[in-house]
């Protein structure tokens, strides 16, 4: 656009969703998301051209400025007029796009952004090649099913260091290295279709890479590259020419002036280093490096540049090379062609996303269910805007915007009135004040609005509108909603009633007020603060089924906060509540002392959210106390071959009532522990089908699906059972179809199995409705995911424990007038599960983080002291480059000895290491966490001393943390220590 547009073409765009794209901006922290950003602003005047890249416009807040890392999702909605060369036809495109944070802390900002969008813009640097959070971003949009387009940025700094083979090894590889990472992701979903012959992987003569300085403004395909050239090349088209620039095997020859193969064989340099690599490579020399300013008109020349400007001229030459290279090829221009080619409109969206979305493959086996969403499909494949069309909608997370930018409450233009007006306008301040006096002002206003960011799917959303905000665990229910409506939707807690009060588009820190959002659009919402606490799917009838919902990113690191001035205390409480409301990722408990603990992703998060605390929530001053991670209770692995069920000593029994239940605890082997997690959601699914209906099961009581598709996945993931139980040849191999239930929590696997032998009863099969068993396994079942939650240590989570029923009996007659206390039962049988474990080797489990820290020679034995003090271990260190002697060096460090971890590498290395830091995994701690010290004439030499005074340590603080009670040793007479004997 020449110009920025109105709020007339922006809402006539909207209505056509066939010009719309939804966008995200994927990458690793300080890959250029928010130049990129920056650069796209440009094109709406939002920014000016010169400060794109520099004023990151979308970094709003003081400490994103300041820190110069993006903090949370930002969006915008920009319009362009386009030409398309392949049609030679002009269009308008809609790009809705958002910018989300790279560092780890906000990977829940980066999820609630590619959930409401249809593709993901991934950014490589490619000075520092694929990084655990690029990594981690092609995940989020591989598995929302977002069409992505990989952008390899700041080849800038590689053209003033490296020549052109090297620069061409550096990116093929970062290409193969983000395909690598798709097919790895690929190779665990269910489809039997070769991914070469998908859309999935990045190959740059099909237009989904970019390569590009965001910084310097440029950017290109190779069909840019195929159309400068086709001059010199009178044999090739644009389209031959596009798809032998990445064929490595042809070359230019100079003589014939056309392109052969042989080129691996002959040893010659192939078409894209000739044309491509090393024209730039030339503009990069001779203006940066060697500054031949009287080569510039020549360069113009090459470049087709017609229209010199003054930079182009200019005595700065990084504003010289960025004016040349953006009229050659600009970077915005570039990524709206490709988004408008390869990014799916709204109304194209593939049949696979809209069934993942509806999460079809859980609703499938109710009749009722998979009827609303068979019902809701064809108006989402439509993206219907019109009046019968049904509204859904998906927030995906709510945020805080100061009144100001909302456009409504914008300074108006100064217009004259006449002296009529001016007294009309005098009497209504005067009515207006008389009542202001009349009326007592019980609270102050707030200047802070909590709104929605939100998706229209399908329907015309409009203020006023009466919607219903269905939480995860909605279910319809066609008898009670034919019977009485109005009825079910009170007596329903999984479903609150609202009212659209605002509707907004975005941009970025502004907010424009409009009057209705067609489908296909992403908008901000205001009168859902109440009935959405982060996310949930909205929907103008109750006969919608609630979006799959994605697991959010688990806070490991807790604070203890308080006020300065403990009077202060509700006002704490009320910030708290908006600050909950606003970060997808925070977690506040409530201590056992009544101590407020602020569960945060990391130290940059938590100062985020200390600075939100201080300044724009509760506006006072916080005391913050030592923090304490999350940590895991586990039993150890026993390695030799043995049976549990013969360990008479570690099988307990519970005899209440009627029941008579034994139990014994053993370790889940890590590589059961992983199948059983990849292939989580699928097992707990099919157990959650428990209850279903007799005649859906054969007469062996194996539990039979309608969906083929469903059943297929079963026998597969049966078979993968089986052959992972049986791979050491030890007691599992006998269990791989006696699970009983996968447990509640898919980050901590447990396992609980049926190992009776008269009771045939797992997740693939029921247990025949004679045997008086079957009515009282949720008792088992249930109290196993309960007993799951706290261990028996410090009343953390439990992991990869499995419990082995080896006997359960149940004598009806033995119940007194018929009725059976359950809760008291189920009480005593979680007492069951915790003294089977205490009957192992207890231990503590640690959450880790992965580091990746690139050092040279000079520094890396600095960097290895800092790991290695912190208990920390190196994996690796890759070199990187010969000539400059860089290494990556590869870590893992306990998230506990992570705190101020950034900054002593900072300081040890002057700045020259900056580390980044991942959440990998949980890891035993090899002391035993009950150790107490022992007198010197006793034998320690089979104890890891330094670990398991280290675990117990850990286990005291956390349980004083927790208001729990410690046996710590109380000196009663100091005098008679024999420390104090030993200095006399």
């Amino acid at each position: 656009m020449a110009s920025k547009p109105s709020q007339n073409q922006l809402q006539k765009c909207m209505r056509h969703p066939e010009c719309v794209r939804n966008v995200c901006i994927l990458a690793h922290v300080d890959h250029g998301k928010t130049t990129v950003a920056d650069s796209l602003l440009a094109t709406n005047r939002l920014v000016s051209k010169r400060l794109a890249g520099t004023l990151r416009y979308l970094d709003d807040r003081s400490d994103e400025q300041e820190r110069k890392i993006t903090m949370k999702s930002s969006a915008v909605s920009l319009l362009n007029a386009l030409h398309d060369s392949d049609s030679n036809t002009n269009y308008l495109l809609l790009l809705n796009v958002i910018d989300t944070p790279g560092h780890i802390d906000f990977s829940s900002e980066v999820t609630a952004a590619v959930r409401v969008s249809d593709g993901a813009i991934i950014l490589v640097d490619v000075a520092e090649g694929v990084c655990v959070q690029t990594k981690e971003s092609i995940k989020q949009a591989f598995e929302q099913r977002a069409k992505m387009i990989l952008v390899l940025n700041k080849l800038d700094r590689l053209f003033v260091n490296k020549d052109v083979d090297e620069i061409f090894l550096c990116l093929s590889q970062i290409i193969e290295n983000c395909n690598a990472v798709v097919a790895e992701l690929y190779q665990y979903t269910e489809s039997e279709i070769d991914i070469e012959k998908t859309d999935l992987l990045f190959h740059p003569e099909k237009g989904n890479v970019i390569f590009a300085s965001a910084i310097h403004g440029w950017g290109f395909t190779l069909k840019h590259i195929a159309a400068m050239f086709t001059k010199i090349l009178p044999n090739e088209t644009v389209d031959s020419l596009n798809e032998k620039l990445w064929n490595f095997d042809y070359y230019i020859d100079a003589n014939s002036k056309s392109i052969k193969s042989g080129a691996i064989e002959k040893r010659k340099t192939n078409v894209f280093t000739q044309l491509c690599l090393k024209t730039l490579k030339y503009i990069y020399y001779t203006i940066v490096v060697r500054m031949e300013r009287e080569k510039v008109d020549h360069i113009l020349d090459k470049l087709n540049i017609k229209n010199i400007t003054r930079d182009m001229k200019h005595n700065d030459i990084k504003i010289q090379i960025k004016a040349i290279l953006e009229a050659w090829n600009p970077l915005a221009e570039t990524i709206l062609q490709q988004c408008h080619k390869i990014i799916p409109p709204p109304c194209a969206i593939p049949l696979e996303k809209i069934k993942y979305l509806l999460n079809q493959h859980f609703f499938c086996e109710e009749p009722y269910l998979n009827e609303c969403i068979e019902n809701l499909i064809p108006h989402f494949e439509k993206c219907s805007s019109n009046d019968e069309a049904p509204v859904v909608l998906y927030v995906s997370k709510m945020f805080c915007v100061h009144k100001s930018n909302l456009s409504q409450n914008k300074p108006k233009a100064f217009v004259l009135k006449s002296p009529e007006e001016l007294q009309e306008l005098r009497n209504k301040e005067e009515q207006k004040l008389d009542s202001d006096d009349s009326e007592e002002v019980k609270e102050e206003e707030r200047d802070i609005v909590t709104v929605a960011l939100a998706r229209v799917f399908t329907g015309n959303l409009k203020i006023g509108d009466e919607v219903y905000v269905l939480h995860p665990e909605y279910t319809p229910d066609k008898n009670k909603i034919e019977e009485n409506i109005n009825e079910f939707i009170e007596n329903n807690k999984n479903i609150t009633k609202a009212t659209v009060k605002e509707l907004y588009m975005l941009f970025g820190r502004e907010l424009l007020l409009v009057d209705n959002i067609p489908a296909g659009n992403i908008c901000a919402i205001a009168g859902l603060e109440s009935a959405v606490l982060r996310t949930a799917t909205v929907s103008n009838t109750v006969k919608c089924v609630p979006f799959v919902e994605q697991q959010p990113q688990e806070p490991i690191v807790r604070n203890v906060i308080e006020p300065v001035n403990l009077a202060e205390l509700p006002i704490l409480r009320r910030g708290l509540k908006d600050l909950l409301q606003s970060d997808s990722c925070l977690k506040v408990l409530t201590q056992e002392t009544g101590e407020l603990v602020l569960l945060t992703a990391g130290s940059v998060h938590l100062e985020k959210c200390l600075e939100d605390l201080r300044n724009k929530f509760a506006k006072i001053e916080i005391n913050v106390y030592s923090p304490m991670v999350s940590l895991r209770e586990t039993i150890l692995y026993e390695t030799s071959k043995y049976d549990p069920k013969n360990e008479e000593s570690k099988i307990v029994t519970l005899t209440s009532g009627p029941f008579t239940v034994s139990v014994v605890a053993v370790c889940v082997p890590e590589y059961i522990s992983d199948l059983i997690k990849r292939n989580y959601n699928l097992l707990r699914m099919i157990e959650e089908h428990s209850s279903q209906d007799e005649d859906e099961s054969n007469e062996f009581g194996e539990k039979k699906f309608k969906s083929q598709n469903l059943n297929l996945a079963i026998s597969k993931i049966k078979e993968n059972l089986k052959k992972t139980f049986s791979k050491k040849k030890n007691f599992w191999m006998t269990l791989y179809d006696k699970i009983w239930s996968v447990g509640a929590m898919n980050d901590n696997i447990n396992l609980l199995i049926n190992g009776t032998e008269d009771y045939k009863c797992d997740i693939f099969t029921k247990a025949p409705k004679t045997d008086n068993r079957s009515s009282y396994d949720f008792c088992i079942t249930n109290t196993f995911k309960l007993a799951c939650k706290s261990g028996p240590l410090c009343e953390e989570p439990i992991m990869n424990c499995a419990f082995i029923v080896t006997k359960y009996e149940f004598n009806s007659d033995l119940i007194e007038n018929n009725l059976l206390n359950t809760a008291s039962v189920q009480l005593q049988l979680k007492s069951l599960f915790r003294e089977a474990l205490e009957k192992r080797p207890l231990r503590l489990m640690e959450p880790i983080f992965t580091t990746d820290v690139q050092v040279n020679t000079s520094i890396l034995g600095k960097v290895y002291t800092v790991i290695s003090k912190r208990h920390g271990k190196v994996l690796d260190a890759v070199g990187m480059d010969e000539e400059e002697k860089k290494y990556l060096v590869k870590a893992q460090l306990p998230v506990i000895e992570s705190v101020g971890f950034a900054d002593e590498i900072r300081k040890m290395t002057s700045g020259q290491a900056l580390p980044n830091l991942k959440f990998s995994h949980y890891e035993i701690i090899n002391g035993d966490p009950l150790y107490e010290p022992v007198s010197d004439d006793e034998d320690e030499e089979d104890i890891d001393v330094e670990s398991a005074v280290r675990a117990s340590k850990l286990r005291k603080e956390l349980r004083r943390k927790k208001g729990l009670s410690v046996d710590d040793q109380v000196v009663m007479h100091a005098e008679k220590q024999r420390t104090l004997s030993k200095k006399k």
